[in-house]
């Protein structure tokens, strides 16, 4: 993902995880992205999926999922 979609899109799907039926695992943004001034090529989106599950997609994890 880019930086124009780190803070823009809304949707994401996850590359390998799926759901108990086999669709990919999705998720939605839940607030904004976060940025770091010291860290500029470190971010944080919060995001949930299912009804109760919640996390964030970061620089860590990034490239596990892909704009929908």
């Amino acid at each position: 993902m880019n930086k124009r979609l780190i803070k823009t899109a809304q949707f994401f799907e996850h590359k390998t995880a799926t759901n108990a039926d086999g669709t990919r695992l999705r998720a939605r943004r839940n607030g904004a992205t976060k940025i770091w001034k010291t860290r500029p090529d470190d971010f944080r989106i919060p995001v949930k999926h299912g009804l109760y599950d919640y996390g964030y997609i970061d620089h860590d994890n990034h490239l596990d999922w892909v704009s929908v």
